[in-house]
């Protein structure tokens, strides 16, 4: 169920309707229902695979609060990873056999909930939940199924057993969300997705400066993408009542790849870093240590994505980036020092952001291609002779099927939500809206709104991230 579709939007009315109708005590019952119902509309599979995955991390659970047993922690690990990696894999395995094998939608963002949660159970930093219809609530909440965020166990069960009264300013936060979420997704997303024919299908019958062209697109495809979902996944939770965190944070201001991740798919991005990188020895036990962690913890970010070449080496670049960083930024600061530019000057700023923007994106083009062969494809057009001139530059985008008021509509689009990322870098957009005035917001609504219905894609595309 798309949550920009008209059966969501009725769904969601009735369950924001009995929620605010019903007791505190009635309501994880409503999202319990809530929850089971979202899940069956994308099928049997999916319904079944979370309830079993739900009762599997609930029991293991409760038996490592009686018992801090490594071997009872594997195990729930294993329920959550086996058929996560039997999904994945197994097409690739075998695609003769396993050729209609698709993975429930979410199995992996709830698969990760329940692993984070029995780690922390296991290292007693919170209690193992006894109440399986909280739990369920908590696991399977529908606004965070399909897509995340990735919300730890300890910031959202508190607030279902304790609920609050309607809050107008959360609820006036949640809607302002939705309309940008909405804008992001029908005015952006989806209109960028159209024009990436030279990554999926010949790129030799397309200029290289094209291709270059496409990457640039889909790098902005795949954050306006997953940042849309976040927002309206976000908003739906604010408007009943729920607080959670932001997952994006204006990644491509960035100006290093460290920061790059920890403004990037933030519950991820916390969850590699506490559950694999931290327990793999991080920066604590020296140089080697730290070198395993990173480029484990990345190859694993990029074999989750995809068992194929394009993604593996979309994480191995990300974890030798990560590191030359690291080993460098002594070096960097002296040299900059010596520039006359100190940490905050808009010279070191703007370069900073720039490099980090180029190795970003070189690893989104492995990303985009998935297989080594077609990446090796679409370098052998990418390196192609240039012709400095306005011609070619008008012919590389008229390849792509953009036109003249295509790309004035979607420079002005993507202009405002640049404005809006820099405006909101440092708190994120939640907070960053909240202080505006309230005719801004309103006029922010209006014009998101506006522009989605007479702007927008013809059709809402699914997210990308469904797909992993």
């Amino acid at each position: 169920m798309d949550f920009l579709s008209f059966s969501f939007a009725g769904f969601g009315v009735l369950v924001f309707a009995g929620w605010w109708l019903l007791s505190g005590k009635i309501r994880p019952w409503l999202l319990a229902a809530a929850n089971l119902v979202f899940a069956h509309w994308f099928g049997p599979r999916t319904l079944i695979c979370l309830v079993l995955i739900c009762l599997a991390g609930y029991a293991c659970g409760r038996l490592l609060e009686r018992r801090q047993s490594p071997a009872i922690l594997w195990a729930g690990v294993l329920c959550c990873l086996a058929p996560l990696a039997a999904y994945k894999y197994l097409p690739l395995a075998a695609p003769s056999a396993f050729a209609e094998l698709a993975a429930p939608v979410g199995l992996s963002f709830y698969g990760f909930k329940t692993i984070a949660c029995l780690a922390d159970v296991y290292r007693r930093r919170r209690p193992a939940e006894k109440n399986l219809l909280l739990y369920f609530a908590w696991l399977g909440f529908f606004a965070q199924l399909t897509s995340g965020p990735i919300q730890r166990a300890e910031e959202f069960l508190p607030q279902l057993k304790a609920p609050g009264r309607f809050d107008r300013t959360l609820a006036y936060t949640g809607c302002v969300r939705l309309c940008w979420g909405l804008f992001l997704k029908r005015c952006l997303a989806d209109q960028f997705a159209l024009y990436q024919g030279a990554l999926a299908y010949k790129p030799e019958q397309y200029y290289g400066l094209a291709i270059v062209w496409s990457v640039l697109g889909y790098g902005l495809y795949l954050y306006l993408d997953f940042a849309s979902y976040s927002q309206l996944s976000i908003g739906v939770a604010n408007l009943l009542g729920l607080r959670v965190g932001e997952n994006f944070l204006s990644p491509y201001f960035s100006r290093s790849i460290g920061e790059f991740w920890r403004r990037w798919h933030i519950s991820l991005s916390s969850f590699l870093r506490d559950y694999i990188y931290i327990p793999l020895g991080g920066s604590r036990r020296g140089v080697r240590v730290l070198i395993l962690a990173t480029m484990v913890t990345f190859l694993a970010s990029g074999v989750w994505h995809g068992a194929t070449g394009g993604f593996v080496i979309w994480g191995a670049l990300h974890g030798v980036w990560l590191l030359i960083g690291r080993f460098t930024r002594l070096v960097r600061q002296r040299v900059w020092q010596r520039l006359g530019q100190d940490e905050h000057s808009p010279l070191r700023s703007a370069v900073s952001c720039a490099v980090t923007f180029v190795l970003v994106h070189t690893g989104w083009f492995f990303f985009a291609a998935g297989t080594l062969k077609q990446a090796w494809l679409l370098a052998g057009s990418v390196f192609q002779p240039v012709s400095v001139n306005l011609q070619f530059l008008k012919e590389s985008l008229t390849q792509l099927g953009y036109t003249p008021a295509i790309l004035l509509q979607l420079g002005a689009f993507t202009l405002l939500a640049a404005v809006v990322d820099w405006l909101a870098r440092t708190e994120g957009f939640g907070a960053w809206q909240a202080r505006q005035k309230p005719w801004l917001r309103v006029a922010l609504c209006y014009l998101c709104v506006f522009g989605a219905l007479f702007f927008g894609a013809a059709q809402s595309l699914p997210n990308v991230y469904f797909a992993f």
